[in-house]
């Protein structure tokens, strides 16, 4: 039979982490706490081997909670630190009985450190994406205003609905750097209006499919208000020029 063992790392009533140790492998176990906490009883019937299980304190006083998550880790990610440690673990307890049908559940109690560290080179990195973020956001605000005014005039000239495009890449360039399919999505779309504005009717009409696909699968309420408002401004003018019925789908637009 393997050896095993279980580390169960509590502190006070509520258990942090369920770890079950082998020779090949070390593997965390989600645990639910109750209200009131989870009790361990120092000897627990095992109904599957038939053996009981027993409960052994490594320290009263406690561990470092840093060294214990540290400690955990290196148990989960390395093969040779988790045989080696199985193995001091193993005879550490073999001083403590000398039965061999029984199980073993090492508690680890936690204390908190003296000294709380903090993650500087975390911090400014985080510190950096979000204010990368916001200085992105910023802009995109600032394009979509002038992006709706230039689609608003494009309507009526040219070089207004040119501009437009112009904007919207722009938006697009910056979505993608945000990485939000959505806004990447939407971007898109003011991208195809602005080329139906011009004239060009074929490309933004897959385009236009294809948000439409992602805003129904994504489930993007947003996207499909702003789809079909966008669309009934812009086939006003389109059915005018180019007789398309009021009922249409996307085989109807021009080529």
């Amino acid at each position: 039979m393997e050896k095993s063992l279980k580390l169960i790392i509590h502190r006070s009533k509520t258990i942090y982490d369920n770890v079950n140790i082998t020779w090949n492998s070390a593997i965390k176990y989600l645990h639910q706490n109750n209200e009131k906490g989870v009790k361990s009883k120092p000897n627990i019937l095992d109904n599957k081997s038939h053996c009981k299980t027993i409960a052994v304190p490594l320290n009263q006083r406690g561990f470092n909670a840093y060294l214990v998550s540290l400690y955990v880790n290196s148990l989960i990610k390395s093969n040779t630190y988790r045989k080696a440690a199985l193995q001091v673990l193993l005879k550490h307890l073999s001083l403590i009985t000398n039965q061999t049908n029984f199980k073993y559940m090492i508690l680890i109690k936690l204390r908190t450190p003296k000294k709380q560290f903090l993650d500087y080179k975390w911090n400014e990195r985080i510190t950096k994406m979000v204010l990368e973020t916001r200085e992105l956001d910023y802009a995109m605000s600032w394009l979509s205003t002038l992006g709706g005014a230039f689609s608003a005039l494009g309507e009526e000239f040219q070089h207004c609905a040119q501009m437009a495009g112009k904007i919207s890449i722009k938006q697009f360039q910056l979505a993608l750097h945000l990485g939000n399919p959505l806004l990447v999505a939407r971007c898109k779309l003011y991208a195809a209006l602005s080329l139906i504005q011009q004239g060009y009717f074929k490309t933004p009409k897959y385009m236009i499919k294809n948000i439409y696909k992602l805003a129904v699968d994504q489930n993007d309420t947003r996207l499909q208000n702003m789809y079909t408002k966008k669309l009934k401004d812009i086939f006003v003018p389109i059915r005018k020029l180019f007789k398309i019925p009021l009922k249409c789908g996307f085989s109807d637009f021009p080529r």
